[in-house]
C-alpha cells in the first residue's frame, strides 16, 4: 500500500474532472504502448513493419513475434517517444478491476468495501496522469514536427549557404532554434517517462490490491452461491436482520459463516465461473 499512497495523492482527480484512458485492444502490449481508439493498426514506418511481417500468413504466435520486432527496430530507428502506429498513446490502460464474482456477491463483501475504495482512487490517479501524458503528448509531437521543418530547413544547402553570406543572423536563429526545440523533445520525454513509471506503480499496486481481495474472499469462502446460502443459514439460526451492510455486516460475518458451513449439505466448494472472457484481468506492465 505504502508505494502508491504517495502517488494516488499527487494525482488526486479535481471536483467534475473528466478521466482520460485508452481503450482495451488486442494490439499486442509491447514498449508500453496502447490505443486511443478502436479501427485498423496502421503501422508509422510501413517499410519496417512490412520487413517484420514477411509475405506469409502468420500464425498467432508468429505474429506476436514479428509484432515483437517490428516494435524493437521502431526504438532503434526512432527511440522511445515517437508513435508506432496511428491512434496509438503512451497514456496507460489500468487494471481491470474485476473480482469473478457476481454483484450480488460483491454487496456482502463488506469487510472488503476499504480494497475497492482503494482500486477505485489508484484507476483514478492513472487517469489522473493520463491526462498529463495527453498534454505533453500534444507538446512533443508539435516539438518533433516543428524540428522536422527546421531540421529540413537547416539541410537545405541552397539556404543555408545564401543564409550564410547574406543573413547570418536568421541562420544562427535557426540554429538556436533547433538546438532549443531539442531540448524541449528530450524534456517531455523525460517527463512522459517519469510518469509512466508512476503510472505502472500504480498498476502494480492496483493489480496486487486485486489479488489480496479474491485471497481474503476465497479465506471467506465467498462464492456465487453465498447470497443463497446466507439466506439459508440466517432462516435456520434465527439471526435475520443482523446484515445491515457497512462495519455492521462485517462484525457478524463470522459467525455467519459458522451458520452457512453447517448449512452445507456437501462439503465440495461451488467455485465461481462468472469470469471474464480474459481471465481475472487485463494485465500492462
Amino acid at each position: 500500500m505504502s508505494q502508491h499512497a504517495h502517488l494516488v495523492n499527487e494525482y488526486r482527480p479535481s471536483i467534475g474532472e473528466s478521466l482520460t484512458y485508452p481503450i482495451q485492444s488486442t494490439m499486442p502490449n509491447v514498449e508500453n504502448w496502447n490505443l486511443l481508439s478502436e479501427g485498423e493498426i496502421v503501422p508509422t514506418d510501413k517499410t519496417l513493419w512490412a520487413a517484420a511481417m514477411g509475405n506469409e500468413e502468420l500464425s498467432k504466435e508468429e505474429y506476436a513475434e514479428a509484432y515483437a520486432l517490428y516494435m524493437s527496430n521502431f526504438v532503434k530507428e526512432y527511440g522511445r517517444f515517437k508513435r508506432p502506429f496511428q491512434r496509438a498513446t503512451m497514456m496507460v490502460l489500468p487494471t481491470k478491476w474485476n473480482t469473478g464474482y457476481s454483484n450480488s456477491t460483491s454487496s456482502a463483501l463488506t469487510a472488503l468495501a476499504f480494497k475497492q475504495g482503494e482500486a477505485t482512487k489508484i484507476k483514478d490517479s492513472i487517469g489522473v496522469v493520463n491526462n498529463t501524458i495527453n498534454r505533453l503528448e500534444g507538446l512533443l509531437y508539435e516539438t518533433q514536427n516543428t524540428l522536422k521543418t527546421k531540421r529540413r530547413l537547416r539541410a537545405n544547402r541552397a539556404y543555408a549557404d545564401l543564409a550564410e553570406r547574406e543573413a547570418p543572423e536568421e541562420l544562427a536563429t535557426l540554429n538556436s532554434d533547433i538546438l532549443a526545440l531539442e531540448g524541449l523533445e528530450l524534456g517531455y520525454g523525460e517527463q512522459l517517462a517519469q510518469l509512466r513509471l508512476d503510472a505502472r506503480v500504480l498498476n502494480q499496486e492496483l493489480s496486487l490490491i486485486l489479488d489480496d481481495y479474491k485471497q481474503t474472499a476465497d479465506k471467506l469462502g465467498i462464492e456465487d452461491n453465498f447470497e443463497k446460502e446466507l439466506r439459508k443459514a440466517t432462516a435456520k439460526g434465527g439471526t435475520r436482520g443482523l446484515i445491515t451492510g457497512g462495519l455492521g455486516g462485517f462484525m457478524v460475518a463470522g459467525g455467519l459463516l459458522f451458520l452457512i458451513a453447517q448449512a452445507r449439505r456437501s462439503p465440495q466448494r461451488v467455485r465461481s465461473t462468472a469470469r471474464g472472457a480474459d481471465g481475472l484481468f487485463f494485465r500492462a506492465p
